[in-house]
């Protein structure tokens, strides 16, 4: 049977890709195009604007590298996945727009200073013309691509595309000012690209390196989780939550507080119930690791300092000697408070008469973690 969810996966990774190869079968004679025909017309604004087509088309190279990594399955060396190479690439998009803006906004500089005296030819016109029209529908395209798989890295690219189209738009505007007279107009519709370009980079760079660096989401969801947690019955108490992003989406951690007087069995159900609840409550949280504790005795030297049960078994063994047989005890468990471990031996028989009291007073002989040890047994009926 094919699993649901893997073919969504499949069916997203498909029409991401298809979005990342029709960008580089657009930009790449687009790029080109407006660079040589912006040297052929003496027009600054449509060099800088084929120099944005280019980094989308580094871009696109990026985002179908990211895509042939970020979709595999978990494995040795990436035991949470791959997710981030998608972060990776949204972080290199912004990177190349970062370095695409400041060397355009520098020659533009040096333009304005001292404005160039020939007006840009109408050849520059209208190729800036179609660029508007063939990049804004392939902003179109990849945001519904993006929107439909919720890809932060695509939603990015989507941008960088619209993001041409908008420089296209101001190259336009200058080619067309610089022939009316205005020569510096090409040079400032290159500055003015140069600083939309910078813009788009801090808006798409600025979450990737926070999610790179483990910044935490919002305090909203923070407290949106707590509350599932603590609204789960037998749940007492959620501290020490910590989120991270992964690839837009977000991982949980946290203790949560349980009776300590549950079984083990009870405690991983209780947990597997809440974990339940944040995943149907919180749709932006995909993992949450939960950690039990018991109630009221997590901090203290119960937790860390006590002996564990080999010794333990051995100490109980020894207040039992004589009491007891050593093939009496069926079972022994350990509850670890703060004030010492009581333990509670379960007997395959009734013992010797007065044996409870004989054992509590040789318990308050014995030099260990030992605060209480009590004997149960059914009787025969």
């Amino acid at each position: 049977m094919t699993d649901p969810a893997a073919q969504i996966d499949a069916e997203a990774l498909r029409d991401k890709r298809r979005a990342a190869w029709a960008g580089v079968f657009l930009n790449g004679p687009l790029a080109a195009g407006k660079i040589l025909a912006g040297l052929f017309a003496q027009s600054q604004a449509l060099v800088a604007d084929g120099v944005h087509s280019l980094s989308d088309l580094l871009s696109d190279a990026a985002v179908i590298w990211a895509l042939g990594h970020s979709h595999r399955p978990p494995d040795a060396e990436h035991p949470f996945g791959h997710g981030r190479f998608e972060t990776l690439a949204t972080l290199a998009i912004a990177a190349m727009l970062a370095l695409a803006a400041t060397g355009i906004l520098i020659d533009a500089g040096l333009r304005l200073i001292d404005p160039p005296t020939a007006a840009p030819g109408l050849l520059a016109l209208w190729v800036a013309g179609l660029s508007i029209a063939l990049k804004e529908g392939l902003y179109h395209y990849t945001r519904a691509v993006a929107r439909r798989t919720g890809s932060a890295m695509m939603a990015a690219n989507a941008w960088h595309h619209r993001s041409d189209a908008a420089s296209s738009v101001v190259a336009l505007v200058g080619i067309g000012a610089a022939m009316l007279g205005w020569p510096w107009a090409d040079a400032l519709g290159a500055a003015i690209i140069a600083l939309m370009l910078g813009r788009v980079a801090w808006v798409y760079g600025r979450p990737a390196v926070h999610e790179l660096a483990d910044a935490a989401p919002p305090a909203d969801m923070a407290r949106a989780i707590q509350s599932a947690l603590t609204a789960t019955p037998g749940v007492r108490d959620a501290h020490d939550l910590r989120l991270r992003y992964m690839s837009g989406a977000v991982q949980a951690d946290v203790h949560v507080a349980l009776d300590p007087a549950m079984t083990l069995s009870e405690a991983h159900r209780l947990c597997e119930a809440a974990r339940a609840s944040v995943l149907e409550q919180v749709p932006e949280v995909v993992e949450i690791i939960i950690h039990p504790e018991p109630n009221g005795h997590a901090d203290g030297p119960a937790a860390y300092e006590t002996a564990l049960r080999p010794e333990l078994q051995a100490q109980v063994r020894n207040c039992l000697k004589g009491i007891v047989p050593p093939d009496g005890i069926r079972h022994l468990r350990l509850d670890y408070r703060d004030d010492g471990v009581v333990a509670v031996v379960e007997l395959s028989a009734a013992p010797i008469a007065a044996a409870q009291t004989r054992v509590a007073s040789r318990l308050r002989e014995h030099k260990g973690d030992l605060a209480e040890i009590r004997l149960l047994w059914t009787s025969a009926s």
